[in-house]
């Protein structure tokens, strides 16, 4: 059998964690198909970074980025990287109707996660039976995560603790997900539940194409992640949870969360809306409209 093929896929518009993530991922049981950090911006500082963690490290890590275009388009670089793993990196075609079956896994991990040594495997294995594989995280507190190193990371000197009463409630959240897919399958419980952590999840490469990525309409905080998994659900996409299993740590970060009602944010108005596709209108095919993208690689 060959060996399953996921392609890690960063979100990042910093370079503040970059290296600490990069450096986990050179530990992994199971070694990235790819992987791709994909950016907001074309910040040199973070090309920089790449550059010198795919020396240190040994790997290879291409870099997607384009000009800000004054606002956040999270659902737009997560299309162009996946874009780019499936027309560069010839994993699969991009069609009218979607990709092929086989084309591999995505699994997206944002800049300020750091991978546990076995996560890249957990979702291989958790992904053989289903095509989405959801995650979740653990959170380290602001002078811990100041004080990781990404040398030491690489060298297994530095592990982020598990504390127990986290890892608690992720067993908690795992069986009330549990719950949920339950009642899911009685229409009992809304499409989007359980809640998809966009920050680590994976997804087979054919899914996302089908879908045609995240709809690039969402635009600024909240929404895009409950979407996303709400029109996975109504393709009928099979859900495996590695909530308690697949350990990442989130590190610290001020949140980016803005002020006032979620129910006010025009992304939630959009979330509410009947009459949408369920194949994004504009994804990674016919995306929005954007700045030229540019692609470099590192290491190899």
């Amino acid at each position: 059998m060959s060996e399953p093929r996921v392609h890690v896929v960063i979100p990042t518009h910093t370079p503040r964690y970059l290296d600490l993530v990069l450096a986990a991922l050179s530990r992994q049981s199971l070694r990235p198909a790819s992987i791709t950090v994909t950016c907001d911006t074309d910040d040199e500082s973070i090309g920089k970074v790449i550059e010198r963690c795919a020396k240190e490290f040994g790997l290879v890590v291409d870099w997607v980025r384009r000009a800000n275009h004054g606002m956040e388009r999270l659902c737009q670089i997560r299309n162009n990287a996946v874009r780019h793993i499936a027309t560069t990196l010839a994993e699969t075609s991009v069609g009218s109707g979607g990709g092929e079956r086989g084309g591999g896994r995505v699994l997206v991990l944002d800049g300020d996660m750091l991978a546990s040594n076995g996560l890249i495997e957990m979702h291989a294995v958790f992904g053989a039976d289903h095509e989405l594989v959801y995650a979740y995280r653990m959170d380290v507190g602001h002078v811990a995560s100041e004080a990781l190193r990404a040398e030491k990371v690489a060298s297994g000197e530095q592990v982020p603790e598990v504390p127990s009463a986290q890892l608690k409630e992720l067993r908690r959240r795992q069986r009330r997900y549990a719950k949920h897919l339950l009642l899911r399958r009685f229409s009992l419980a809304p499409a989007h539940k359980p809640k998809l952590l966009g920050g680590h999840f994976s997804c087979t490469l054919d899914l996302y194409l089908k879908l045609n990525g995240f709809d690039e309409e969402y635009q600024g905080w909240g929404f895009k992640d409950d979407e996303f998994a709400r029109r996975g659900a109504k393709l009928g996409a099979r859900v495996g949870l590695g909530i308690d299993s697949i350990i990442a740590w989130h590190l610290w970060h001020e949140t980016r969360q803005p002020e006032g009602r979620m129910a006010d944010l025009p992304t939630a108005k959009r979330f509410a809306r009947k009459d949408l596709p369920v194949i994004a209108e504009h994804g990674v095919r016919n995306p929005l409209d954007q700045h030229q993208i540019e692609v470099s690689r590192f290491g190899g």
